[in-house]
């Protein structure tokens, strides 16, 4: 992985990969650079459109892709009530669909970062390999427009929305937690930060899902839903597990 400015010929192989060609490649290096390498060189930091690190590209990417997939799903799938969309929805724009993607493109071996994000694996990092795609797509959408950016989105993930179109609506795990609360004449869930750890950019939440007064179960993940619907699954199994004796603690 590299820990320095990606030179023309990385880029041009990074365009063969993506198969988009970019009218200005400052713009795809841009995508390709992590906070990390930012954080190692401020002196490399000048004002411009095209320096820094793909954070900001991420944030747009990350807003297309959702459009795009749900703009699929909604075309593909006309019978499916809104919850439903919502739920094949979070299927195709999880973080590990993603990081799945961008294995298969191989953007971890272009994605420049700090050396001590390189050493500690983060080229094969699935939250920055997720970042990395959608300040890809955000990319695409700056240097070549609306049209090709949804181009992208949909060759790259048209698949698994069509394995999301074609598989059982699976259920989140909060909404089947809260689901059996009720039907079991229980007031619903709450869920409490317990911690927050690793760096900028790297961030890991726990969380604790609370039944009643009593603390259930914890989960982790680099976003919060993530990890209350870790919390929640574990909670719901042991309630299934324990219908007799009620919750008990578990991390």
């Amino acid at each position: 992985m590299p820990t320095t400015p990606l030179g023309p010929e990385q880029l041009d192989a990074a365009e063969a990969a993506l198969t988009v060609k970019f009218n200005d490649q400052n713009v795809l290096a841009l995508a390709l650079t992590h906070q990390s390498y930012v954080n190692e060189h401020p002196p490399e930091q000048k004002s411009g459109s095209y320096v820094g690190s793909n954070e900001r590209l991420e944030f747009l990417g990350d807003s297309i892709v959702g459009m795009v997939i749900a703009d699929r799903l909604f075309t593909g799938a006309p019978e499916l009530p809104e919850g439903d969309l919502t739920v094949r929805r979070s299927q195709v724009v999880r973080k590990e669909t993603l990081a799945l993607v961008a294995r298969t493109i191989g953007l971890g071996q272009w994605l420049v970062m700090g050396k001590g994000e390189a050493t500690a694996g983060g080229a094969d990092r699935s939250s920055n390999l997720a970042d990395a795609f959608e300040a890809i797509v955000g990319a695409v959408y700056v240097d070549r427009g609306s049209r090709q950016a949804n181009s992208f989105v949909n060759r790259w993930l048209g698949e698994h929305v069509d394995e999301a179109l074609r598989a059982e609506t699976r259920k989140d795990p909060k909404s089947l937690l809260q689901e059996h609360l009720q039907a079991n004449g229980r007031k619903p869930p709450e869920y409490h930060l317990v911690s927050e750890s690793g760096l900028p950019g790297d961030i890991v939440f726990t969380m604790e899902v609370v039944i009643g007064s009593e603390p259930v179960a914890s989960g982790s993940g680099s976003r919060k839903i993530d990890a209350e619907r870790e919390a929640a699954s574990k909670a719901l199994a042991l309630l299934m597990s324990n219908t007799n004796t009620g919750p008990q603690s578990s991390s």
